[in-house]
């Protein structure tokens, strides 16, 4: 070998070792497409060049071989980003197989278990990933805040929610937090039953799902490492890139909204490689804002991050009610793209704590009123359509209509029209028809709704006292301009036109 193909291969070997800090180790591997579905690396299987690699800090691409390398600890997550054309690897409860975690000596010891020892750092570390065809036309189911806190809250989940959504065509479905209320032993049975719906789920931290007695945030996530891996990763399908983000920072006794800067710096260098024609969606627990909770703490920070995209949409939970957010100048987002948040309703709705159906399941509508349930997201392109779903009524069921005299107007003169627009904001239009006479607009008003009131008021029996109610963000009002004689007949008609232009339009026939 000559003396300048020594001298490159010294400087190449001092530029690898300059990145990596003292007491790591470099991680090695190949992403390679697995022909025959062992999960090992054949001598016969190729690896796949260009695939986004991350210790959830720094993000590589692999080289023409598949092979790429990364910075280890003693406290490590790697992970691969699906690209379009491929699946991720499911094991036998539908959970994508993506990661490797690197902890020699296990997770602290916690009161629930964390991940057991990994020992030493594998020669190579390995992904498997599947060709597989993806329409840039496709469906996603997005749940949050199951929360069971015992085993017979988890059979609602099960009976009420899960059991309408086997048979679904959409192609993954994703979990946005609280997995479980606290007790994270259930975390076993959740994954059982999620498992059964059919598709892949990709599950979100949650303040529940955290380890409450570890000292401090870096040590929160051990159990939820165990059973989903990393917290914070990223995956593609079509032209949708998904972020899966953590902005639960635990604080040694009490948690906050915050995604932190080791987090933030990873969400940059991960977006540098998602083509500008891609819509950007952030998968999370607590909602960026809301005025029904305070804001993430460095949610101007995030906002810089995202500032040269083009469009992003955000999921997030965590708050028992409903609401669509588009962020302006006003609420610190000054960038030409756009950024809309769908804080979704539940599928817990006030924490499962109403009375009981004919099934034995609570009757848990959100604080807002809306029912408990969940949503699909429908994707073409860039391009994206939300979808409502109750759970256990039929998909067109998207308003409650409240006439006078009925819950929440025991006065007999009373000649107000309420009506709780599920999916409604502040771009949707809302009209009524009287005995069908020409449709007027209604005026959105902030109040409570009356049947969330009425269940919350009728369950102060259930240990779950600290249920409660908040100001709907999706009420409509308008008082009739006559008063109605006792015994008479109406009818009304409600159309709601969404900010998509989607008509929703319901009837009740009501007496005084």
């Amino acid at each position: 070998m000559s003396i300048r193909n020594y001298l490159a291969m010294f400087f190449l070997l001092a530029g690898s070792l300059a990145s990596v800090s003292v007491g790591q180790e470099l991680a090695r591997g190949v992403v390679f497409e697995d022909a025959n579905g062992n999960g090992k690396l054949d001598s016969t299987e190729q690896g796949i060049a260009n695939v986004v690699v991350s210790n959830q800090k720094e993000v590589v691409t692999t080289d023409n071989q598949g092979r790429y390398e990364l910075p280890v600890s003693d406290d490590t997550i790697i992970f691969v980003t699906k690209p379009n054309g491929y699946s991720l690897p499911l094991n036998k409860n539908n959970l994508p197989q993506f990661y490797y975690i690197h902890k020699p000596n296990g997770s602290p010891k916690l009161d629930y278990e964390g991940v057991k020892p990994t020992g030493p750092l594998p020669k190579s570390i390995d992904f498997p990933l599947m060709k597989s065809e993806e329409s840039d036309k496709f469906s996603i189911i997005a749940m949050a805040d199951p929360q069971p806190e015992t085993a017979q809250e988890m059979s609602y989940i099960r009976d009420d929610v899960l059991s309408e959504m086997v048979g679904t065509d959409s192609v993954f479905a994703v979990s946005l937090g609280d997995l479980v209320s606290d007790r994270l032993f259930l975390l076993w049975s959740y994954v059982d039953i999620t498992g059964k719906v059919g598709i892949p789920f990709f599950n979100i931290i949650g303040n529940h799902d955290e380890n409450y007695d570890a000292v401090d945030d870096q040590h929160s996530d051990e159990t939820f490492h165990r059973h989903f891996g990393p917290n914070y990763y990223s995956w593609n399908y079509g032209k949708v890139h998904f972020v899966a983000l953590d902005d639960v920072e635990w604080l040694g006794n009490t948690y906050r909204g915050n995604f932190g800067k080791k987090q933030l710096e990873w969400l940059k260098n991960d977006l540098q490689y998602v083509p500008d024609n891609y819509l950007v969606v952030l998968l999370m627990h607590i909602p960026i804002t809301t005025p029904h909770r305070k804001t993430c703490a460095d949610k101007d920070e995030l906002f810089k991050v995202l500032s040269n995209r083009k469009k992003v949409l955000a999921l997030s939970g965590h708050v028992h009610a409903h609401e669509h957010k588009f962020y302006e100048a006003e609420d610190g987002w000054i960038y030409d793209g756009s950024l809309h948040e769908i804080n979704l309703a539940t599928v817990s709705g006030i924490w499962w704590s109403g009375p009981t159906d004919v099934r034995g399941i609570p009757v848990t509508d959100n604080r807002d009123g809306v029912p408990n349930g969940y949503s699909f997201v429908h994707f073409d392109g860039s391009e994206y359509v939300n979808e409502f779903k109750a759970a256990g009524f039929p998909a067109d069921y998207q308003m409650r209509i409240y006439p006078p005299a009925s819950v929440g107007h025991d006065d007999l003169s009373c000649r107000t029209l309420l009506v709780n627009v599920f999916d409604g904001s502040v771009k949707s239009k809302v009209e009524y028809s009287l005995d069908g006479g020409p449709f007027l607009p209604m005026k959105r008003v902030r109040q409570q709704d009356p049947m969330a009131i009425a269940l919350v008021s009728g369950v102060r029996s259930s240990p779950k006292t600290w249920a409660s109610t908040v100001e709907s963000l999706h009420m409509w009002s308008v008082e009739f301009p006559k008063r109605f004689a006792w015994g008479e007949t109406h009818v009304v008609t409600v159309r709601a036109t969404d900010y998509l232009g989607r008509v929703w339009e319901q009837s009740r026939i009501f007496a005084r």
